[in-house]
């Protein structure tokens, strides 16, 4: 259906008032000039949905993003009619909403325009419709016309911020090798040089060639491995209603960055996070894994952050540092939260607690005063937790690794 504007109802009372004084004057100029008023306002409704006919649409995008990321999205605009289309706009909601204007197109012309937009919200951004529409050529009525693009669905990842050594991670020996996510290329550990096989050395590493020269079995010998194991639990209980930087985003933004750079860094993590009423669990899985899982994480009120906490067990075997992140909030449980931390220190060795801020922009009632900050804070410290504060006007990287931050600023 066409859509009116201003202009023709501005002509349609033009010509009646022509139409009304050349009645009364008996002026036949005046009825020519209100019928081509009238003809004007005729033509702006038809023509404009004939330059939307054989017009096709598509776009491209990448299939993975981070979230506030600068992305290039093509989309291409076909002419397969017979004459020539011009007064073309395109609107699109795909990821950031965007409008463009479409140069005349020539019969069997195509154009392709290349937009760069924000990932504002993460998740997967499913294919939007793409919009065209016209009002050509005098602007009188607009036609639209949808068209549904398959195939360009983006999964929008967690922001990640790229950090340095993490404070609260430090290498400890241990007889295992190294948690990788996925195998890395390489020759593994450090090569300290050869010596003679000693019950129980595997097989694998004889070394053949000095084994020949000495005449008795040899090995080789390696570095004993430097690691450790993380645990990075999830609080997706709440989020706000605010569109695009939720405090759900920057909690998975959080644990996406430090999960990062424990995987640099050659040291394992683990994902936990509550999926109903159950817990859900992502071990050894590599960076990439890890991030889309984080990408798909809503809110899910079904199990608190504090029962979640509360109720770890098998699900941190192997665990030496523990990292909570969650949205510090009004009605978050501070005591019942402070009490599970206590209970967790003493299952683990080290326990790390990255509390993110709500704004009063994203929800006023869940916005933690000053007074309230303070005691949440004290009380996670006698509890036995490092606790990191992330506040809206703060730099992660800085917070988490001093250096960087600083180096970065």
């Amino acid at each position: 259906m066409p859509r009116p504007r201003k202009r023709a109802v501005g002509l349609v009372f033009g010509a009646g008032l022509l139409f009304f004084l050349g009645t009364n004057v008996q002026a036949g100029w005046l009825f020519v000039m209100a019928a081509s008023l009238l003809g004007a306002v005729v033509a702006g409704v038809v023509l404009p949905a004939l330059m939307l006919r054989g017009v096709e649409l598509d776009r491209r995008a990448p299939d993975e993003v981070h979230q506030l990321d600068e992305v290039l999205v093509d989309v291409g605009v076909t002419n397969r009619s017979r004459g020539m289309r011009f007064g073309l706009v395109v609107a699109d909601a795909f990821l950031d909403p965007t409008r463009l204007a479409v140069p005349p197109l020539r019969r069997g012309e195509r154009v392709e325009i290349t937009t760069t937009r924000v990932a504002r919200r993460r998740g997967p951004q499913a294919s939007a419709t793409l919009t065209v529409r016209s009002s050509a050529p005098f602007g009188i009525a607009e036609h639209r016309r949808a068209r549904r693009v398959a195939g360009t669905a983006t999964l929008v990842l967690p922001a990640v911020i790229p950090l340095g050594p993490l404070m609260f991670v430090h290498p400890t020996a241990t007889t295992d090798h190294a948690i990788h996510s996925a195998p890395r290329r390489g020759h593994g550990p450090e090569y300290l040089g050869i010596r003679e096989y000693r019950a129980g050395d595997s097989m694998r590493h004889v070394h053949w060639p000095s084994t020949a020269r000495m005449g008795t079995v040899m090995v080789r010998e390696f570095e004993q491995e430097q690691t450790r194991r993380l645990a990075i639990v999830v609080d997706a209980s709440w989020d706000a209603r605010s569109q695009g930087w939720t405090p759900l985003d920057r909690t998975c933004c959080a644990a996406a960055s430090v999960a990062s750079a424990a995987l640099a860094q050659g040291h394992g993590a683990r994902l936990i996070l509550a999926a109903g009423e159950g817990i859900d669990v992502l071990a050894r899985a590599d960076g990439s894994e890890l991030l889309r899982r984080l990408a798909l994480v809503a809110a899910d009120p079904g199990l608190g952050f504090p029962d979640l906490v509360g109720e770890l067990g098998p699900e941190l075997r192997g665990v030496e540092t523990a990292v909570l992140v969650f949205a510090a909030r009004r009605n978050g449980g501070r005591d019942a939260l402070i009490e599970a931390v206590a209970s967790l220190t003493v299952r683990v060795p080290h326990v790390v607690v990255i509390p993110v801020e709500v704004t009063e922009a994203e929800d006023a009632r869940e916005t933690l005063p000053e007074g309230a900050w303070s005691a949440l804070e004290e009380g996670l410290r006698r509890a036995g937790a490092e606790v990191y504060p992330w506040r809206s006007d703060d730099d992660l990287a800085a917070l988490l690794s001093p250096g960087v931050g600083r180096a970065a600023s």
